[in-house]
């Protein structure tokens, strides 16, 4: 599992690739029949390091990855958003890392509760879940 969620944040990354490569001329993507203008161009970019930075701290099994993963996540739905036609599909790659995200939240909240003495008696059962959901993605 932890390698096949490799696989969709790093070719997400790369296609995010190509919306700063239209938006500066540097390749003809024929995928992307819209303007990218070169603000956005560099927001493409942007999300695209986002991404393989998210990847790279996930496989190194940093628990604040999401931290990177989240801001990744918001820029890349608003590019895909305002070029809904060419790139509405990225929205379920989104949605899978998303899913990731929210459980690696999760595990990092749970841990730093635990660990500052914030034990609630609902937190031992978050704690149980988030760690069951943390070891099916990292598997």
């Amino acid at each position: 599992m932890k390698l096949l969620l490799l696989i969709v944040i790093v070719i997400h990354a790369l296609i995010h690739l190509f919306g700063f490569l239209k938006a500066f001329n540097l390749a003809t993507i024929g995928q992307l029949s819209l303007h990218i203008s070169k603000p956005n161009g560099l927001l493409w970019l942007a999300t695209a390091i986002l991404f393989i930075t998210a990847a790279i701290l996930f496989y190194l099994q940093k628990e604040w990855w999401w931290m990177v993963s989240l801001p990744a996540l918001v820029i890349s739905q608003y590019l895909i958003i305002i070029s809904w036609s060419d790139t509405r599909f990225g929205t379920a790659a989104n949605l899978i890392i998303l899913l990731a995200t929210v459980i690696a939240f999760g595990v990092w909240f749970v841990s730093k509760e635990v660990h500052h003495g914030r034990k609630s008696p609902n937190l031992s059962e978050w704690e149980t879940t988030m760690n069951n959901l943390n070891a099916i993605i990292t598997s």
